[in-house]
């Protein structure tokens, strides 16, 4: 609780502040402001060192400021600065700001940037990136971004990796469970789920050699995107589920066809026994026939390696499988591998 009423403290002040400051000193060293050796005129004068043993407030700093809790700059600071709690820049900042809870920086942030919990950039950021929590910049923000969650409100130029990616317009990469673009100017999202207005959105039924009723969704740009399938069939009498994950690329190569590049991984489910290891993993690459700019025809092959240790009977396996071109059997599974086909038909949306 101390420590978020530092940060808060500091905030306010960064709001009231006056003009920025003039003076210059070489060295500033201080213990809670304003005992000092600026003394009450301390937010006037530009340090080319700062040392505050908890708490300064300061006009700006040219070099170097390290702080046990707080550093507070109502002007420009450019080289290293390092706090317990937080650094607060109310002008640009250039350099490495490192602290233990957050850094904000109210105008344009340039550099390297490293935060416990959050980095708040007010305006522009340029170079990286790294907290705990959250990256947050609130128009353009350029480099990379490595966070639990990663926000640009307006445009990224770079690289986001965490939980979740917001840009309001890419151009570059995202890398995460959640991505979400409102306009993708070039690059590529990727994640389990990206959702990226004006991207590719898909419905599938399929059929295959070993599972005969599939619906597959798929989520995210046509050179990237997330599969989602589920599928059923019968083995023997009994019940066999699918469901898998995976991702896949989407290739034009006409006017009216194009071509698919997928690789899955799917747990099969038989006779309601979720408990055993029962993997079927796919390598497909399908033509699609655009009979509508929307609806589509599919088929081509696929290469198939099942891994299964359920056995029905004296034998491996829950599914029919045509010939093999590969199989080994250890003391815990067995391994198929096969060429098989795929064949459906596509709605985008």
């Amino acid at each position: 609780m101390t420590k978020v009423r530092i940060v808060l403290a500091c905030m306010i002040l960064s709001l009231v502040s006056p003009a920025i400051a003039q003076n210059h000193t070489k060295y500033q060293v201080g213990f809670v402001s304003p005992i000092g050796t600026n003394g009450t005129n301390s937010i006037n004068y530009i340090n080319d060192y700062s040392f505050n043993l908890l708490i300064g407030i300061n006009g700006g700093v040219n070099k170097m400021e390290v702080g046990g809790l707080a550093n507070y700059n109502k002007g420009k600071t450019t080289g290293f600065q390092l706090a317990g709690v937080t650094n607060i820049t109310r002008n640009k900042a250039d350099g490495c700001i490192i602290t233990g809870v957050a850094n904000l920086i109210i105008d344009d942030a340039k550099g390297f940037q490293l935060s416990g919990v959050g980095n708040i950039n007010s305006r522009n950021s340029n170079g990286v990136m790294i907290s705990g929590v959250a990256n947050i910049t609130k128009e353009n923000a350029k480099g990379f971004q490595l966070s639990t969650a990663n926000i640009t409100k307006n445009k990224l130029n770079g690289v986001q990796i965490g939980t979740f990616n917001y840009a309001k317009i890419l151009k570059g990469s995202q890398i995460g469970v959640f991505n979400l673009v409102d306009s993708l100017e070039s690059g590529t999202p990727i994640g389990l789920f990206s959702i990226v207005k004006g991207g590719y959105y898909a419905l599938e039924i399929s059929t295959n050699d070993v599972i005969h009723a599939n619906l597959n969704y798929k989520m995210g740009v046509e050179h990237f995107y997330t599969l989602f399938t589920v599928g059923f069939d019968r083995y023997k009498g009994k019940d066999l589920f699918k469901y898998g994950t995976g991702f896949g690329s989407l290739l034009p190569i006409g006017q009216r066809y194009k071509l698919s590049i997928e690789a899955t991984s799917n747990q099969l489910v038989y006779d309601n026994d979720w408990s055993e290891l029962n993997l079927l993993n796919t390598l497909q690459t399908n033509f699609h026939f655009h009979f509508t700019p929307q609806c589509s025809l599919f088929a081509g092959p696929t290469l198939n390696a099942y891994i299964t240790n359920k056995k029905v009977g004296e034998q491996y396996g829950t599914i029919d499988m045509p010939h093999t071109i590969y199989d080994h059997t250890s003391s815990k599974n067995k391994l198929f591998v096969w060429i098989g086909f795929n064949a459906g038909v596509s709605f985008q949306f």
